[in-house]
């Protein structure tokens, strides 16, 4: 259910980023004067912050529309690229999610960034492990 609900919560930045690509588009269309093409190019080209710099804004008006372009739209793409990266994290398999979840205890246990909640939830589930391979040890020494 967590993940339905973040993906409703992803749908008015999705379609907010949409209305911002349209009219990114029309806006330069007639403000530059470019063709449709080329104003969605450069629309594309500046969301995703590649910049080639071959089609750059010649008038002011142009030059305020790339300004508000690449913060509204910027930003809103980089939202909506995060939330489904975590969106993502939240579907992969339960075992992948041990796994990395294992791996940011390392981690954090490594560079010291580490709660003392966290340590004594690790001591925990280390002495599980010590007692079940001994409960095995013992097991096979009164065959």
């Amino acid at each position: 259910m967590a993940v339905v609900s973040e993906l409703k919560s992803l749908t008015i930045p999705i379609v907010m980023l949409g209305i911002i690509y349209v009219v990114s588009i029309v806006f330069f269309h007639n403000v530059e004067g470019w063709n449709f093409l080329d104003a969605a190019y450069y629309t594309t080209v500046t969301l995703a912050t590649v910049g080639y710099g071959d089609l750059t804004p010649e008038t002011n008006l142009g030059k305020v529309g790339a300004i508000v372009l690449i913060f509204t739209g910027v930003s809103t793409a980089l939202y909506v690229i995060t939330h489904l990266g975590i969106l993502r994290e939240k579907t992969i398999d339960p075992h992948v999610q041990r796994r990395i979840e294992m791996l940011r205890n390392l981690t954090s246990l490594q560079t010291g960034n580490v709660r003392s909640d966290e340590v004594r939830k690790i001591k925990a589930k280390i002495q599980k492990i010590k007692e079940a391979h001994e409960g095995k040890d013992q097991g096979f020494g009164r065959l």
